[in-house]
Order: structure tokens, then C-alpha cells, then sequence
């Protein structure tokens, strides 16, 4: 149960938001808040590693970290293409 949980929080949903943050670039579909579909894992990560106890589930704060990371990464991109979109726009 506990290995399956860990995969569950780690794996899988690190997958499912590459593949959210991929589907909004692609689609040009809600990318302002695209960095979302890391922040909310990651919370989740912590969330649930708080209540397994941090000592066993140290797999879970990890991928918590490396998702936040990666959220940073989205968010200073997607503001760094609405900067260039906007000045696109002003006629810079």
C-alpha cells in the first residue's frame, strides 16, 4: 500500500504535470496558470508526506522539491513570454 501510494504521489503525477504544462504550450490554452499543474502537486506531496510521517517518506518531500523547482521554472517562463507577447503588442 505504502509502495503504491509513494508511486502514485511521485511518478505519476510528476508525468501528468509535464504533460498538462506540454498540452497548454501546445494548445496556447491557459498557460498563464500553467505552472499550476506543478504548485498543486507539490502540495500534495507535502501534504502527504507530513501525514505518512517525514522519516518514511522521504520520496515524497523529493519529488515535493523537484516540483516546486519545476514550478519556478513554468512561472518565470510563461511571465517571460507574456513580457515579450506584450511589448509584441505596445510596438516595442
Amino acid at each position: 500500500m505504502m509502495f503504491a501510494l509513494k508511486i502514485i504521489c511521485t511518478w505519476v503525477l510528476f508525468a501528468a504535470s509535464c504533460s498538462a504544462v506540454w498540452w497548454s504550450f501546445r494548445t496556447e490554452k491557459l498557460i498563464s496558470i500553467s505552472w499550476l499543474a506543478f504548485l498543486l502537486p507539490a502540495v500534495f506531496q507535502f501534504v502527504t508526506a507530513f501525514r505518512i510521517g517525514p522519516s518514511q517518506a522521504k520520496s515524497l518531500i523529493v519529488f515535493g522539491c523537484i516540483n516546486l523547482v519545476f514550478a519556478a521554472l513554468v512561472g518565470a517562463s510563461v511571465w517571460y513570454l507574456i513580457q515579450i507577447a506584450n511589448s509584441y503588442r505596445s510596438g516595442r
